[in-house]
């Protein structure tokens, strides 16, 4: 799976940009602090569905020094077969609020759900912002996670969602409820007794299935051979009350206890304003083999490249699985040691995918940039054309 060529209109920095990559495996973009390299990764990572590499609002989408209140993005995938693929975003005045919304073209013709784009593309990235990603609350790692089982399986994005519709309707009701009372007591209005009950069997049923596709993610994932010459040897695992449950219990019973965990946190839930089990609770743990010690607990540099080795080692199991992501690599390479970022190459070359990375020198990939099948682009060249 390959990107033949990406055109921009209004996006970001970008009034209009067109690239044409021929065969190649490695696009480096380079150019100086600002120039625009992470806003075309960005563009290109809006080819996953949600809001892109930075999580972001889509009216800062749109090209602010324009008088346009559209932005587009075209893309040309190869694969098994040959895919156009165009995004649209557009900002409207509605009661006096910005109302933004992103639409998507596939040969043409328009996508009703953006959870259909893993079964056209996948993409996996790094950014200096996920330094944290060991240090921040574990909805940052859930989301990594939940990104790589999608690539695995589109499916994943449905129970994802439908999850989360019978999460808010949980919430809605609790909070009317604490909103009248305080807080929740059973038995007190049966009828949202009864309607709670419903839910929280939809609950169970989409949970159960998106823990179960974590865990087989987990198990493939530490299933291969780790063998990353001066990169930490991990092993990933995911952590939570229903986790425990489902992997002691057979699945009837875990689904009793999950449900009967869920009704006995109604009141506290209800003064919360959120739920207190199931898999918007999980985390993601990764394991430095060696030192026998979490990731959280290494130091900031080995946490940095142990990073680095849970997504090569996540390329692998897609490789395997015969999906080869397209794998963006902002500014990752400026702060490692020479050896390991040569090794960090020599794993790249080895793998299946199409990579782009940035940094801002040609310096920084000099041993990269003498092979065939690499492209270099000069983010201010570009910009002249």
């Amino acid at each position: 799976m390959k990107l033949r060529s990406l055109t921009l209109e209004n996006f970001r920095s970008y009034r209009k940009l067109n690239i044409k990559i021929k065969d190649s495996k490695f696009v480096i973009l380079t150019g100086k602090n600002g120039s625009g390299k992470t806003n075309l990764l960005e563009a290109i990572s809006f080819l996953s569905p949600g809001k892109g590499l930075r999580n972001s609002r889509l009216d800062e989408i749109i090209n602010n020094e324009t008088d346009s209140n559209q932005s587009s993005i075209h893309f040309v995938i190869e694969g098994e077969k040959k895919n156009e693929i165009g995004i649209g975003f557009e900002k409207k005045m509605i009661d006096n609020k910005n109302q933004s919304k992103k639409v998507i073209f596939l040969n043409g013709k328009k996508l009703k759900k953006q959870s259909y784009l893993p079964n056209l593309v996948s993409l996996i990235w790094l950014t200096p912002e996920m330094d944290i990603f060991f240090r921040t609350n574990s909805l940052f790692r859930r989301k990594f996670i939940d990104r790589c089982v999608f690539n695995l399986n589109p499916k994943y994005l449905d129970y994802l969602r439908v999850y989360e519709k019978n999460l808010n309707e949980r919430n809605k009701i609790l909070k009317d409820i604490s909103e009248k009372n305080f807080f929740y007591q059973e038995g007190k209005d049966i009828e949202k007794d009864l309607w709670l009950k419903k839910i929280e069997e939809k609950l169970v049923d989409e949970g159960i299935k998106i823990i179960k596709e974590r865990i087989k993610f987990s198990d493939d994932f530490n299933s291969l051979t780790n063998n990353i010459e001066k990169f930490p040897k991990i092993s990933i695992s995911l952590e939570g009350e229903i986790e425990k449950i489902l992997l002691s219990e057979k699945l009837d019973s875990a689904k009793e206890e999950y449900i009967k965990k869920l009704k006995t946190s109604r009141k506290i839930d209800s003064i919360k304003g959120s739920v207190s089990y199931g898999p918007n609770k999980s985390d993601l743990k990764v394991l430095f083999l060696k030192k026998k010690l979490l990731a959280e607990k290494c130091s900031t540099g080995e946490q940095k490249i142990i990073l680095i080795s849970l997504v090569i080692q996540f390329c692998k199991l897609m490789n395997k699985k015969g999906n080869f992501s397209i794998l963006l690599l902002d500014e990752i390479v400026a702060h490692l040691d020479n050896n390991i970022k040569l090794c960090l190459f020599e794993e790249l070359k080895s793998l299946k995918n199409q990579v782009w990375m940035s940094g801002s020198d040609q310096f920084l990939f000099s041993k990269l940039i003498k092979e065939k099948n690499v492209v270099n682009l000069e983010i201010e060249d570009l910009l002249k054309q």
